[in-house]
């Protein structure tokens, strides 16, 4: 029920988030503001193709670590608000809105501590 909960307030962020934001480059632009808002910090803005790719600290993914469990900020509370964005464009703005995710999939983004989350048309 808090995860539905938190899905729902990030789809309603949404919309006062995303006003306007039609385009993916328009929707990082929003997401890297929201992004240094909370206060992480972003190393590297890359296009690949038509990607727009923000490689970033993640300075949340070990916080609460010791009483929840791994990741569990990152995982169990920001990327439910993330789900809600991605929800969002995908329905609203036809824009696909990969959340956050660890770079260990990248190969020159192997280090621990930074993420990733990329926004393109959908296909």
């Amino acid at each position: 029920m808090i995860r539905r909960l938190l899905h729902d307030i990030g789809y309603v962020i949404a919309y006062v988030l995303f006003v306007g934001a039609n385009t993916p480059d328009s929707v990082v632009k929003r997401l890297r503001v929201a992004y240094r808002l909370v206060g992480v910090r972003i190393v590297e803005t890359p296009q690949v193709d038509s990607v727009e790719r923000t490689i970033f600290l993640c300075p949340y993914r070990n916080l609460g670590a010791t009483w929840f469990g791994e990741k569990w900020i990152c995982h169990d509370i920001l990327d439910r608000v993330d789900d809600g964005y991605v929800t969002y464009l995908s329905r609203h703005k036809g824009i696909d809105y990969q959340r956050p995710r660890g770079c260990a999939d990248l190969a020159y983004c192997d280090e621990s501590e930074y993420c990733y989350s990329e926004v393109s048309e959908l296909e």
